[in-house]
């Protein structure tokens, strides 16, 4: 690198860097501004004005410690007994190997690690702690933790990775390399051409450098699969950490120092066995068991927002009822079912029933619907009489008919239902399809699926035109995305409900052949076809929304209409939707039919649609 006068740029300052390959002239042709400063040949060098330069600074590690104490920082970590004995025995052969190199002995010991287990259970803690260990005890220069993924390393064209993971392992020289969800790199057996150069790359720069500990973290079984991609892998790290997840009174700990470092206290009766027990009584398992730790700031914070609530609802304002957190603030806020709300209006889950009601026809789909709500309710009492519920029945669902037959919005209905029982958290619906599931290469239709999948945590995914995922024997990648829903459906269960959705046959052929869609997707709704009146209160309620009205002519010539789609059938008929597009038909020619009209238009005019709206070419 150059740094200095230029006689091509009037003696003032530039940068510039000698290329290590050859670039397009126009690349290197000394223009600035629009103004020619100078001419190099190709792959010579690039220079720009130094005060176009932006200055990087280096990554900042933590302070050194003469009187670190491994000890000492191991008891701010809540349960993991066993990652504590392998720190400790890291320790221990990091001493051993400086007193051996004092006699002239040299018998190195790769330091890099393998971290398993589910997200928030203290790995990047860890892996900080091991930075300021590690500098301390003179094994790393500066001991900072540089966190990276997949997408910081892994390059959309063919070179690019090997710069990209270059670049991340000299940031983290001297300190500590965190690559979470390491099994995204490369999955074994797939042909993922850009991870497989992203492992090599890593592989060829720990062995440059010595001055950095690699850790690879993910789930323990994805992390097994990656160890397998490549040979040199697992001899370059033999330090394998598994993290297990908190237990209910590891996570009251947790909490507790979570609501001290904040600045709150708890009243008295909120003591480490009570915490876990409000714990064990209103967690899901797969809540507890997925991102414990995070789970528990998440809780904390939202005592405290029930705190601030209650403290404003009060009007106190001492420092006593600021700082002080009950036993009421660590409760769910629970929905008494059927009950009406304090100020008399209906509570959500009568809100999701009424819009329900409120769809026109779908006598089976409301029965279904309504079998559901009982079906939890009827659970929920099981619960509280200490009976159990049914936790192994399977709310996933399938949704069968026609385009057009409502399957969208009752699946809507349906996450807005399962929120207000307690059931999800969060209630959102997330659409896809195919497209939305499925990537272009192999390898990354698992992750493209997961990302879905994740999105729609605490919510419904609907899947439509599910049929289509698999689409022939051959379609691997359909086939990889069916299997990771699977998958990921019973991991989640109980914070997912997944809606598979498509035309009746097709559907019935994709359960027939997969016995893991058929096992977790026990309930099929089927939507029938709107009959003609059916079809004309649903046109009732689109006029009246939009302030129309038919004439007499009218309302018996669009019933002619609907009797010809009804009697016309077949799946891609639509008629829900084929309804809406008659409207609004009707609306257009309406429109070109009063353009003739001269002088100002009556009411009546402007919102009264005849039958020849419904006959002629809005064109004509």
């Amino acid at each position: 690198m150059y740094v200095g006068a230029a006689e091509f740029h009037g003696g003032r300052l530039v940068c510039g860097i000698k290329l290590d390959e050859k670039r397009p002239g126009t690349d290197c042709d000394g223009k600035h501004k629009g103004e020619r400063f100078f001419r190099c040949p190709e792959g010579f060098g690039l220079y720009v004005p130094l005060e176009d330069v932006k200055r990087i600074e280096g990554e900042k590690g933590p302070e050194k410690d003469e009187d670190f104490d491994l000890e000492k920082e191991l008891t701010h970590l809540i349960g993991m007994e066993e990652v504590k004995d392998l720190l400790r025995g890291l320790e221990r052969s990091v001493e051993v190997q400086k007193r051996r190199a004092e006699f002239g002995v040299k018998v190195e010991r790769a330091m890099h690690m393998v971290f398993t287990g589910n997200p928030g259970t203290g790995k990047t803690k860890v892996a900080r702690m091991i930075g300021r260990m590690m500098l301390n005890l003179g094994v790393l220069e500066k001991g900072h933790l540089v966190e990276v993924t997949r997408k910081d390393m892994v390059g959309p064209y063919s070179g690019e990775t090997a710069k990209n993971t270059s670049a991340v392992v000299e940031r983290a020289r001297g300190g500590v390399l965190f690559v979470d969800e390491a099994y995204t790199l490369k999955h074994e057996g797939s042909s993922d051409s850009h991870g497989q150069e992203c492992v090599d790359t890593l592989m060829k720069e720990m062995d440059n450098h010595k001055d950095l500990v690699v850790i690879l973290a993910g789930y323990g079984k994805e992390m097994a699969g990656l160890l397998n991609v490549n040979p040199g892998i697992q001899s370059r790290f033999p330090n394998h950490f598994a993290f297990a997840d908190y237990s209910m009174q590891e996570m009251a700990k947790i909490m507790m120092n979570e609501v001290s470092d904040k600045g709150f206290v708890l009243e008295a009766v909120l003591t480490e066995d009570r915490i876990a027990e409000i714990l064990s009584n209103n967690t899901r398992k797969s809540e507890a068991s997925k991102g414990n730790g995070r789970l528990c700031s998440t809780l904390v914070a939202q005592a405290v927002e029930r705190q601030t609530d209650r403290v404003f609802k009060c009007n106190t304002m001492s420092k006593e009822s600021l700082t002080t957190l009950t036993e009421s603030d660590f409760l769910p806020d629970e929905i008494e079912l059927g009950e009406k709300g304090d100020n008399g209006e209906a509570s959500p889950v009568e809100i999701a029933l009424g819009k329900l009601d409120s769809i026109v026809g779908m006598a089976g789909v409301k029965k279904h619907i309504k079998a559901l709500r009982a079906q939890l309710q009827l659970n929920k009492e099981r619960k509280e009489a200490g009976l159990g519920g049914n936790s192994d029945d399977s709310l996933h669902m399938i949704f069968t008919g026609n385009p057009g037959t409502g399957k969208t919005t009752v699946a809507r209905i349906v996450a807005e239902l399962l929120n207000a029982l307690g059931v999800l958290s969060r209630g959102h619906l997330v659409e896809v399809d195919r497209a939305g599931l499925v990537a272009g290469y192999s390898g990354q239709t698992a992750l493209k699926t997961k990302a879905v999948v994740e999105s729609a945590l605490g919510g419904v995914l609907f899947v439509d035109e599910a049929y289509a995922l698999v689409q022939e024997s051959r379609d691997s990648f359909g086939k990889e995305a069916l299997d990771t829903l699977i998958k990921m459906v019973e991991d989640h269960r109980d914070n997912l409900v997944v809606i598979l959705a498509g035309y009746s046959g097709e559907m019935k052929g994709m359960v027939a052949q997969n016995p893991g869609v058929r096992s977790r997707f026990p309930t099929v709704i089927d939507f029938a076809d709107y009959s003609v009146d059916e079809l004309m209160q649903i046109a009732a309620g689109m006029l009246k929304r939009d302030h129309f009205t038919l004439a007499a002519d009218a309302d018996e010539h669009l019933r002619k209409m609907f009797g010809a789609i009804v009697a016309k059938g077949g799946k891609d008929n639509g008629n829900g939707r084929e309804a809406r597009n008659i409207l609004e038909a009707g609306r257009r020619r309406q429109a070109l039919r009063l353009l003739d009209v001269e002088g100002k238009k009556t009411p009546e005019q402007l919102s009264q649609l005849c039958a020849a709206d419904f006959t002629t070419s809005p064109d004509h």
